[in-house]
């Protein structure tokens, strides 16, 4: 139990690594290239029309991974205003309320799932390439929509984990006291 217990962490930290990685790097690419673009158009008088296209590309991919990435953080499916003023000092109420939450993204994300493998199936059946970056498959980015929509699954069911143990862990403690 415990070899799977540090198997299955050893995944997600692998995962936080390369989210984070991806989201860093295109964060700084968006802006390097929106940058130049910028210095091209309206400084050089060289306008570079594709430098757009393709700062426009790194953004969508790097905000598809964004989402996984703030579903980590727990900070994606919930309204936290709500929980810190019904649920403060209340922490199995919380934690209750935080599986719920988990439990209606988990649905959400699985009726999603079927949709963007439907996409992505069709992107990599009739590819599409950019109009100003012809060398570009626009229909990467609907493939990563759907490892998108994996990672948030992934994401939302560990919250879910953790959220039930320490519910657990809180109402046995408030049980025995």
């Amino acid at each position: 139990m415990n070899n799977i217990h540090a198997l299955m962490k050893g995944i997600l930290n692998i995962i936080t690594i390369i989210e984070d990685c991806i989201c860093v790097i295109g964060i700084w690419l968006t802006t390097i290239l929106t940058f130049f673009a910028i210095v091209n158009r309206y400084f050089l008088r060289l306008p570079i029309m594709w430098l757009n296209d393709l700062a426009l590309y790194c953004f969508i991919f790097f905000m598809l991974i964004a989402a996984a990435l703030t579903s980590r953080e727990g900070e994606h499916t919930s309204v936290g205003i709500f929980r810190e003023k019904f649920f403060k000092g209340k922490p199995k109420f919380n934690f209750f309320h935080s599986i719920i939450i988990d439990i209606i993204s988990i649905i959400v994300v699985l009726i999603f799932l079927h949709v963007t493998w439907q996409f992505m199936l069709q992107a990599i059946k009739y590819p599409q390439y950019g109009t100003l970056v012809r060398w570009f498959n626009a229909s990467w980015l609907i493939s990563t929509l759907f490892f998108t929509i994996i990672l948030i699954l992934i994401h939302s069911l560990t919250s879910l984990v953790i959220n039930i143990g320490k519910f657990r862990e809180i109402y046995t403690k408030d049980k025995g006291a």
